[in-house]
């Protein structure tokens, strides 16, 4: 039976699946609560915002197709592949989409885990005995979106000034766009390139997540999600009808 529980990476239109799946992983995420003692009433404590998710796991990169729990047998991927993009992602300081698509052994879809991340440690490691596989440490840590927002302000002589906001521009119809509301039918797949049918859509209703624009030759350069952000797959424009058009 063909294992569907898969955990995902992605960066500018480019899905990367690990090759095996961890014998465990965490996604943890803390309070910031202060904790303070006041004079006649004894500890006390203040509610603050949530820390940032991390999740961390350690795993292989297996140098050869052949080893047992390859998930990517038919798109295999030497353990180079793997290290060159989390190295660079890291130094680049690059977002990366992190999404666990999980199953049960029957199929049955459970909820999936999809946010935006930063590789805050990533470490490897060979052992003895096991020339081309590659042991990792990864360490994936939330990110929040900080970029300032600016507000225009309009003011005439002798009032006080007034907050506007900037015109949207109308999209033209028929432009599929990230973040649209969308119905979707046929077949869909684990990469833009169509590889590995991962499952098929019948009146789908979800969102556009993301759009690979600067590749003609990919043909299914439409990533879908559930409404709440659950990956999905990757289709046709073919397929996607926009919700209200």
């Amino acid at each position: 039976m063909e294992n569907l529980y898969g955990l995902y990476l992605a960066r500018e239109g480019t899905v990367v699946r690990l090759p095996v799946n961890p014998e465990t992983y965490k996604i943890s995420r803390d309070n910031d609560n202060g904790e303070y003692n006041v004079l006649g009433v004894g500890p006390i404590m203040i509610p603050r915002t949530p820390k940032l998710k991390a999740a961390e796991w350690s795993g292989l990169f297996p140098g050869r197709p052949d080893f047992g729990a390859v998930l990517t047998t038919g798109q295999f991927q030497p353990p180079k592949f793997y290290i060159d993009f989390l190295q660079s992602a890291m130094e680049e300081k690059a977002r990366l989409r992190f999404v666990a698509n999980r199953y049960l052994e029957d199929g049955t879809p459970i909820f999936d885990t999809n946010m935006e991340v930063l590789v805050t440690s990533f470490h490897t490691e060979e052992r003895g005995g096991e020339t081309g596989d590659f042991y990792y440490e990864l360490g994936l840590t939330e990110y929040r979106d900080y970029s300032a927002k600016t507000v225009k302000l309009q003011q005439e002589k002798g009032k006080p000034a007034e907050a506007s906001s900037e015109e949207t521009r109308d999209i033209p119809a028929g432009q599929l766009t990230v973040g649209m509301d969308v119905t979707v039918n046929g077949n869909y797949y684990s990469s833009s390139y169509g590889a590995g049918p991962h499952g098929t859509f019948s009146g789908f209703r979800g969102k556009i997540s993301r759009i690979v624009a600067n590749d003609p030759q990919r043909p299914c350069p439409y990533h879908i999600t559930t409404s709440s952000g659950g990956a999905r797959g990757w289709v046709k424009k073919a397929q996607i009808q926009a919700v209200g058009q």
